[in-house]
């Protein structure tokens, strides 16, 4: 009996500072004994963690630093008196302190310069915040925000930054924090590489420019780096963090997947039930108890750090019943009695009835899980990619695109499924197919299982029995009929059973017939013409490829060029702008045309290996004898039974034969 389950968070906080930015390798102790020169720690309310690493600062952080105190008023500075400021320091690739790696060396760098500014007008450093790895664009910076946090409750009356763009590059920010909020909070803010002063009246334009040039950039990188990614992805290499279930991302080459033997193991197992009219029900459980991990628990035995949730189950309190053994509980959990002596420092395999023990969690498989991986093109060899997009890069929420919209490059790696197996068992799923298939008492699937349904009211027809003295016979009959349904349809003869299956089987049989009808010469003709046909279309789109990728490669070095005339002076803010849109404009519509050639060289390739497909199965079951539901999956899609006329008690069957061997 389960007494109660024992949850463990497992997230990931992507801005947690990793230990080696102690590293005593990389600390230059000059620089580190200068910047602790400059602070008196005594003063601090509040210093991010890693800057607390950084320079081994003992002093807790204040609690009430951040509270809003009931009547927030306003520091006005006497004569005398020294101005509190607060430090605010960024690290980002956009700003190139990433590029060789020493992250402690770009803090140390920044602390220096703003700490010793503040000795020289004498200013008092009462908080540090600092963030890495993180853009300027980004409005939920967590540092960002808690110095927001402490100005406005009234405990700076400055904010001092290297430029303005470390603060942010956003306008809207700009506006909000520099230009409103701050004013009424009586604090000043400082930029001190680009003179952004917001007690200096007539700076203000400068800063707005310098806010508009600033979110441009960004905006124009974000562009420039989408661009980059997408000609990757139609170049068939990798860009994600994660290899999909099935693979691996080789060690040599970060945007190319190998083949995970484990993984693989799993997916041909799932492939090959399914194939042979196994229920999903049955495959999980063979998945269990051959101990396949599920995709999530299988990321995170292998190290990868993800997100899995507050409330994952990581262990459950078992309550041995009666007659429970160490074997059978083990079989229960899908683990092994060595786990549970174990996790309990059990000496026996003895238990006794009452005895409380802590037993391992396993993750269940699930038909969502398994649909997901057969029905993924990858597992053919395609790389499929681009299936989100942002809005802008502002906005970091991602919006599903349509299948059509995918990035799709076939051969980028090992097959783990061919493309008959792999077109067979996600036809299964089509419309929702085989999630909730039940097993007959063998643990096979029926034969006519979501395949045959009415053409009257749309629902399947499923199997009836009549009992007789000489034996029982099988009828199907649409469901639209039963009593179950409330009899909503008025196709209500049934079929019977056997005389329909050699009815499909004859179909099928007459459809390979006339395949082979045809001489041997005719349909070498005919295949190679067609791959001719295919090969030709491919190439020469693959030309056309070529010249757009080379037009977006011209037009983005004229930008480059732009921003580079532009802080030379060589342009004016109006020029700048006319050639950066007309730019901008022509890029976005190269980048389409060359999205619609990807897709169809694509479309191309698959269509090649369906032809190449197609001869294979049809010679595979060139001497077909029986009616079996791998048969049935691989040739045939769907059925629809119409009425019987009453007149001469004929009846339509629609058979929807599946693409490769219509």
């Amino acid at each position: 009996m389960i007494l109660n389950v024992i949850r463990e968070s497992e997230y990931t906080d992507n801005n947690t500072i990793e230990s080696n930015i102690t590293n005593d390798e990389k600390v230059d102790k000059v620089q580190l004994k200068k910047i602790k020169s400059l602070i008196d720690e005594s003063q601090l309310r509040y210093v991010s963690e890693n800057v607390r690493h950084l320079l081994g600062i003992k002093k807790e952080n204040d609690k009430t630093c951040f509270d809003k105190q009931p009547k927030v008023i306003k520091k006005v500075v006497q004569a005398g008196e020294k101005f509190r400021v607060i430090l605010y320091i960024r690290l980002s690739q956009e700003d190139g302190d990433l590029e060789i790696g020493d992250v402690s060396g770009s803090i140390k760098n920044q602390l220096l310069y703003l700490l010793d500014e503040c000795r020289k007008r004498d200013w008092i450093v009462v908080g540090i915040f600092c963030e890495e790895d993180i853009s300027g664009c980004d409005d939920n910076r967590p540092e960002w925000l808690k110095s927001i946090r402490f100005a406005e409750v009234g405990n700076t009356e400055i904010v001092l930054c290297k430029s303005q763009s470390r603060f942010t590059r956003s306008m809207e920010m700009v506006e909000k924090y520099l230009h409103t909020c701050f004013p009424e909070w009586n604090v000043r803010f400082l930029g001190l590489v680009d003179n952004a002063d917001t007690d200096v009246v007539e700076n203000k334009k400068q800063r707005q420019i310098t806010g508009l040039t600033n979110e441009w950039f960004v905006e124009d990188t974000s562009k420039s780096t989408r661009a980059s990614l997408n000609s990757m992805k139609r170049n068939g290499q990798f860009t994600g963090s994660f290899a999909p279930y099935g693979y691996i991302i080789d060690p040599n080459d970060k945007h190319h997947l190998l083949s995970d033997p484990y993984a693989r193991g799993a997916i041909q197992i799932m492939a090959g039930m399914l194939k042979h009219g196994k229920s999903i029900k049955s495959i999980i459980e063979v998945l269990m108890r051959k101990r396949y991990l599920t995709p999530a628990d299988y990321k995170t035995a292998q190290g990868s750090k993800i997100c899995r949730g507050k409330n994952r189950i990581t262990k459950v309190n078992y309550q041995v019943e009666e007659g429970d053994t160490l074997q059978s509980i083990a079989n229960k959990f899908y683990i092994t009695k060595e786990e549970i002596k174990q996790n309990n420092n059990l000496e026996t395999n003895k238990v006794k009835v009452g005895d409380v023990l802590v037993l391992p969690y396993r993750q269940r498989w699930t038909a969502k899980m398994i649909k997901t991986i057969l029905t993924d093109e990858t597992q053919i060899g395609t790389l499929v990619q681009g299936k989100t997009e942002r809005t802008s890069f502002k906005n970091k929420k991602p919006i599903q695109k349509s299948k059509e919209e995918w990035i799709r490059v076939p051969h980028c790696h090992e097959a783990n499924l061919d493309l008959q197996t792999f077109e067979t068992v996600s036809a299964m799923f089509k419309d929702g197919k085989n999630t909730r298939n039940y097993p007959q008492a063998n643990g096979e699937l029926p034969l006519f299982s979501k395949k045959v349904y009415c053409s009257c009211c749309g629902k399947t027809f499923s199997k009836s029995y009549v009992h007789l003295k000489s034996g029982d016979k099988i009828y199907l009959k649409c469901r639209g009929c039963t009593n179950t349904l409330g009899k909503i349809c008025d196709n209500t003869a049934s079929v019977n059973f056997q005389d329909f299956k050699e009815y499909i089987l004859d179909a099928i049989k007459e459809k390979i017939s006339d395949y082979f009808d045809k001489t041997k010469l005719s349909k070498e003709y005919y295949l190679q013409n067609v791959y001719e046909n295919i090969d030709n279309d491919i190439n020469e789109k693959e030309k056309i490829k070529l010249n757009t990728e080379n037009e977006i490669q011209k037009k983005k070095n004229i930008l480059v060029q732009l921003y580079s005339d532009k802080a030379s002076g060589t342009l004016s803010l109006e020029e700048f702008m006319i050639i950066k849109n007309s730019n901008t404009l022509e890029i976005e519509r190269l980048e389409n045309r060359l999205s619609e050639l990807n897709t169809d060289i694509t479309n191309l390739n698959l269509e090649k290996a369906k032809q190449v497909d197609k001869e294979e199965i049809f010679n595979k079951y060139k001497n077909i004898t029986d009616l079996n539901k791998t048969v049935l999956d691989a040739f045939i899609d769907r059925i629809e039974i119409g009425k019987k006329n009453l007149e001469d008690s004929t009846r339509s069957i629609d058979i929807k034969w599946n693409l490769y061997t219509a």
